[in-house]
Formats: structure tokens, sequence, C-alpha cells
């Protein structure tokens, strides 16, 4: 079949995610001058460093004294239930002081977010991480909502909380000139108390030292404010113990916070557990009463990459690992087009469409090689496997099966042939048309087509994964179709196109590639698919675009395409000076590792223009892989999970379930004698539960997880296995 010239809507082939995510500086890079202005957010357009927190952290306010602990106050049978607050007790004096037998050693698997108001500076840290996880969670607003007894235990006698998470460690806020806590003696003392007699965890997002609330063994030696440049913080022993999923040896970068160097007092007992030079930044610190709190002394935004690296373990130390949901890092890459070509933009900013760029043999047999090459200096990435998203029309099918190391344009068949195995294939369409209005017959054509080139070459291609070309045929198009430059309009995945569906349907396919650029291509949760509204058998999965232009080969092309988006006199100027190649790259990448360290489940897209070798088997696409995995590899002791796409989007479509059993009122109790936990809810399904050993538990580093499958009302007990 005859090449066909694919010319891009440059809007959509060079889209990204408006990204929640704020520069990151990873190991060994030179970071540019960071603006102190938001990124510019176009729908349909890359977005460079969204979401930044532009409001500087400060420090906390102070108040001496300390709330009187009472220890002898426990829950029992005949509390009252009354409310903390309004100074009815909710807790009654056993004679010896011990636990009443209300305190039953049971407790949900849902954690209490605790924090001032909604303006909360810890609260979306919190909130967002949780969300990431699909745990389930409350949050108590202490300036109006008041504490009291039943708020912490069941009727019969359970507690409602396996961790408690508080925003700060005071919970201070301004009033009629001075401060006042959210939470009253009367109040600390009832949560106190639930944290005793229940065996329940506190984690602190943020803290100081000093003794109000309570004592956390912390003496003073010095505070302020770090702003981009990092404060390297290091783990101690007691501190990889608890973030096991980090180096030991990780550098973890605080910026932007306001920082409490702190130093362990010798009158009491407390473990530092995160450490900058002398100085103590968190730490382990056991009540007089024998509660165990863990806390950070410094600000943590949820756009922070120190936020994705502690925030989750506080989170799974205060639950002791047992929790709705999981947390996991993956890494999926995908390159379309190949066996097509593509436009060619060169330095002086001119685009070539004809002949364009059109991968080589030689590309092809490189890129396998650089594949095996980052497998094996980053063993945490040992079954990465990129996709490949073809387009059978531009394929010789009667080429042979040999690979040529050194072929041209003409023998890329034959090596693609000899390196079926090396890659996963993704069924891309065979001419790569636009699908926004085709013919159903059409459509299924370039559908069935597409995948009898793949069974004729031997590619093994999954018929249930479709990826249009340009994400195209959902929703996103220019009314104008001869406007190739400016951005696309949305109009919603209801705008699709009918034809193709029914197409798509008939022939099996149950997952739609979408774009993480497009709104309407968002799902509602973390990690989730968006069943489609027209065709409700079709999931659609969305992509992580990248700044890597589909149209650019070398390092001065990407360069110059770059800054002419983002650099001072861009068409979308956000950087105050143009970037380096190597900067380019790294900013790339800081984008890219807040997708890992937030376990965010969803592939990458580049283009095959990014897997020409420039020079010493280099390629745009494994020079961003290499500055990736490195920072990755350096906080990182687990892996990064590669998938295939039917299990990617399988999994996408099971976090579905799993929020929907969440918005039902699932329940998981533990029983902390039995070393057991007890599933129920009102909807049948599936979810999944860390901690949980099953025949189907799986291991990621010290932590295991399972789904769970439940039918409507009816109890599940399976064995917990509780981290220490």
């Amino acid at each position: 079949m005859g090449r066909s010239v694919v010319v891009r809507t440059l809007a959509v082939a060079v889209a990204a995610l408006v990204v929640t995510s704020t520069v990151r500086v990873g190991p060994g890079s030179a970071a540019p001058a960071r603006p102190d202005t938001a990124p510019p957010s176009v729908v349909g357009l890359a977005a460079v460093a969204a979401g930044q927190e532009l409001d500087r952290p400060e420090a906390l306010p102070r108040r001496k004294g300390s709330v009187p602990l009472r220890r002898t106050e426990t829950f029992r049978s005949g509390t009252d239930g009354g409310s903390a607050r309004s100074g009815a007790s909710t807790l009654s004096v056993a004679p010896d002081g011990a636990v009443s037998a209300t305190a039953t050693g049971k407790v949900a698997l849902r954690a209490l977010v605790v924090a001032v108001d909604e303006s909360d500076f810890g609260l979306p840290t919190w909130t967002s991480t949780l969300d990431r996880v699909g745990a389930a969670y409350d949050v108590l607003l202490t300036r109006d909502a008041p504490l009291a007894a039943e708020t912490l235990v069941r009727p019969d006698g359970v507690g409602r909380y396996g961790a408690v998470l508080l925003t700060n460690s005071s919970l201070l806020y301004a009033e009629n000139g001075g401060y006042v806590s959210g939470l009253t003696a009367d109040e600390w003392n009832l949560l106190w108390a639930y944290e005793r007699d229940y065996g329940v965890r506190q984690a602190v997002l943020y803290g100081s030292h000093g003794t109000w609330p309570e004592d956390y063994c912390l003496g003073a030696v010095s505070e302020g404010a770090v702003g981009a440049t990092p404060l390297k913080t290091t783990l101690t022993t007691a501190g990889a113990g608890i973030f096991d999923y980090l180096k030991p040896s990780a550098q973890v970068p605080v910026v932007e916070s306001y920082v409490y160097r702190t130093a362990v007092r010798s009158d009491c007992s407390a473990t530092p557990v995160l450490s900058a030079g002398n100085d103590t930044l968190g730490v382990l610190s056991p009540s007089a009463d024998g509660r165990e709190r863990l806390m950070l002394t410094f600000t943590s935004n949820q756009y922070l990459l120190q936020s994705d690296l502690l925030a989750y373990g506080l989170f799974r130390w205060a639950s002791r690992g047992l929790f709705l949901g999981e947390q996991r890092h993956y890494l999926h890459v995908d390159v379309d087009d190949w066996f097509n070509s593509a436009d060619h933009y060169y330095p002086d900013g001119h685009i070539e469409s004809d002949p364009g760029y059109q991968m080589s043999g030689h590309d092809a047999y490189n890129v396998s090689l650089r594949q095996q090459a980052l497998r094996q200096k980053y063993p945490l990435a040992g079954t990465l496997t990129l996709g490949m998203a073809y387009n059978g029309g531009d394929a010789n099918l009667n080429a042979g099966n040999r690979c040529y190391p050194y072929g041209g344009v003409s023998r890329l068949t034959a090596t693609t042939r000899c390196l079926a195995n090396q890659f996963r294939w993704i069924n891309h369409t065979l001419t790569h048309p636009e699908m926004n209005f085709t013919d159903y017959a059409t459509s299924r054509a370039e559908i069935a087509d597409n995948l009898a080139v793949a069974r004729r070459l031997g590619l093994p291609v999954d018929g249930t994964v479709l990826k249009t070309g340009e994400y195209s045929g959902l929703g996103v198009y220019n009314p104008n179709p001869d406007n190739d430059t400016d951005p696309p309009t949305d109009y919603g995945l209801t705008a699709s196109n009918p034809e193709l569906l029914r197409a798509a349907r008939d022939l099996g396919v149950k997952y739609l590639h979408g774009n993480m650029s497009f709104p309407s291509h968002k799902p509602a949760c973390f990690n989730c698919a968006i069943t489609h509204p027209m065709e409700p058998g079709v999931s659609v999965v969305p992509d992580w675009p990248t700044n890597i232009a589909y149209h650019c080969t070398t390092p001065a092309e990407e360069t110059a395409f770059y800054n002419s988006f983002y650099g001072p006199n861009g068409k979308f100027p956000y950087w105050p000076a143009n970037l380096t190649y190597n900067q380019v790259v790294s900013a790339e990448t800081d984008v890219a590792l807040s997708h890992l360290s937030g376990g965010s489940l969803y592939s990458h897209t580049f283009h095959i223009a990014n897997l020409r070798d420039y020079g010493s088997g280099r390629t745009l696409l494994t020079d961003w892989l290499d500055s990736l995995l490195g920072k990755y590899s350096a906080y990182y002791a687990v892996p990064v999970l590669s998938l295939d796409w039917p299990a990617l989007a399988q999994r996408a479509v099971d976090r579905n379930e799993h929020f929907a059993q969440l918005s039902a009122g699932v329940d998981g109790v533990f029983d902390q004698a039995a070393g057991t936990v007890t599933i129920s809810s009102p909807r049948a399904g599936t979810l999944t539960v860390s901690g949980a050993r099953t025949a189907t538990a799986t291991t990621y580093g010290s932590e295991v997880s399972a789904p769970v499958t439940l039918s409507a009302g009816q109890p599940v007990t399976i064995p917990a296995s509780p981290l220490r």
C-alpha cells in the first residue's frame, strides 16, 4: 500500500495534560529558574508544570503550656455519647483505669483526617494521597464540627477509624487577636483515649517543637522557609524501616516549605526518622500514655515530590498497612504511528511533510537494544516494554523476517517481524484517518484490516484495544477542518462518532485510548476509566501526552520547538529564559516523575520521530526514559510495573468498581485478636484491600493486597497481614 502522509493537528499532537504537579528537581538536574506565576493552561495544549501552590507556607502558631492528659479516662459501657465540646464528658472512668468492654479491639479500615477547616494547608495533601490509594476516609473540620464519642466508636463498640491523620500537631487558628485550637482540651483527651484504647496510630503531616497540645520530645534548633532550592533530607535507620518503599540512601528534597530543624531531647523517648545533617525533621514519638505518633516538621502541599515520597508512608504506617485500595508505581510508554511517516520539524521552525520523517530498520533495531540497555541499567524497570501503536497500511506484507541492524526504510517491516516479541503492539487503525465523522464501513475497515495486517506479519495484537489517530472520534476536534494550528474544542464524549463506536463494539473492542489533556477524557476517580456514555460496552482509558513533540527527531529540533512554545518569546511563555535540551528533558521528566510517584497507571505517548537514532544510538524517547528512570531509581526501592494494555485497561475498569464500592458504603473491620479483616457491602462487586492475604493476593515490596469479591449484604472474612 502507498505511504500515507499524516499532517497532525498541532494542538492535539503536542498536547499534554494540564497536570496538577509542580516542577520537581530530580537528582543531578540543573533546574532552570522557576517562575513565580502559574504555567499557561490551554485546553488541548501542553502544560509545562501546572498546579503549583503559589501560596508560601508559614510557621505554625505558638501556644504555651499543654493540654493536661487524663490517663484514667476510657471508653466504657454507658457513655452518654455527648459532645466533649459542650462540656459533657463522653468518657467514663473505670475504677482501675482499664479499657472498658466497649473497646472491642476491632477497628474499621477507614482513616480520620483531622483539620481546622477547608482552608487548612495540609488538608489537600492528605485527601489527594488517600484518593490516589482509593482509601476510605472521613474529614473532621474541627473549627466548626464537635468531636464526640459516637464520632469515634460505633454503637457495637467497633472503632470507626484505623488511622488518625492530623494536618498539623496543634490545629490552632486565629480568633479575636489570639489563637484557638480546633479541639478543646476535652476533645483532645477524647481523641487520645480513642487512640490509646483501640491501639490506633496518629500521623501528623506538619508539627514543631513545643509542648502544646502535647510534647513530641523535640527541642528547637532553628526554623525558616525553604524555597525552590532543595533542602536534602535523609532517612534514618528507623525511617528506612517505615518508608521501606524508598531507597535507604534516598535524599528526599524538601522545597517550598516552612521547616523546623529540631533535636530529640534527652529527657524523653523519641526516634528520628528523617534528618538534615544533624537536625531532625521527622520523629517517631511515643506519648506519655503509650500512644504511637509519627510527625514531620515541615509543610508539604499536595503538588510537591516530598509529599508523594512521604505522605503515603505516613498513612501506611498509621493504618498498619490495612486499608481499602493500594499504592503501586507504573511506567507505560506507547509510540504512535509505527510503519507510518511523520512531519519533520527543523530548528529554524519550518515543517517538512513530504517526505517528512520515515523510520528505518536501523531505528527499529536500535530501540530494541536501547530498551534492553535501560532494563539492565535500571533493574527496577526490568519489565519495561514499549507499546507500539502501528498503522499497517504502510507495511510491506511481502517482507521477510530478518533483523537488519543497519537497514534503511525499506527494511522496517522485515525488522519489525524479527522484533515482534520485543514490543507490545496496539491497533492504531490501518491508515491513521481522523475518525470524527467516518461512516460505519470505513471505521470497521480501519480497525479490522489493521488487525489482519498484524496477523499476516505475526505481530501479537489484542483486538480489545484501539487507539484512534489523534484520539479522533471521541468528541474533541476543531470545528474548522482546515484549521490545523489552533486548539481543538472539547465537545464531550457524547459528541463522539457513533459509527466508530458501533464498529468498535461489533469487532470486540472494549478499551479506547483517551487523552488526559482533554477534560472530557479525564475519569472522575484516580486511575479509573470512563464508561462511554454512548456505548457502555466500551471504556475510555486516557494516556498522558508529553511535550516531546511528535515531529522532532533530534535534541536541536526538540529544544527549538519547546522554546517556541514555552520560552520567554514563545506562543505560551512560561520560563524566564530559553531552556537547553538537558533542561527540557529534566523538566519533562519532573512532570512524568510526578505521575510515577503519585501512582498513575496511565501510559505516556510518544511518536516514531522520537525513535530516530540521532547519534550513538540515542533517541529523544530513550533520553527521556533514561532521565526519568534515573530520578525514580534515586528515590525508590520498589519496581515500576509495566502491564500490557488489556491488563492496564482492565485495572482502570476495576478501579471504577472499587470507587463504586466506596460510594456504596463498603465496610472493612480489622479484628486484632483474630487477625482477620471482614468486608461487607450493600453492593455486589469487587474491590482491592491492602493487608489482605488471600490466594489471589500479590506482593509489592513489603506490601500485600488482594481483590475481594463481594455479594450484596454478605460479609467476607479473610486473613489480615498488618505491617509492623
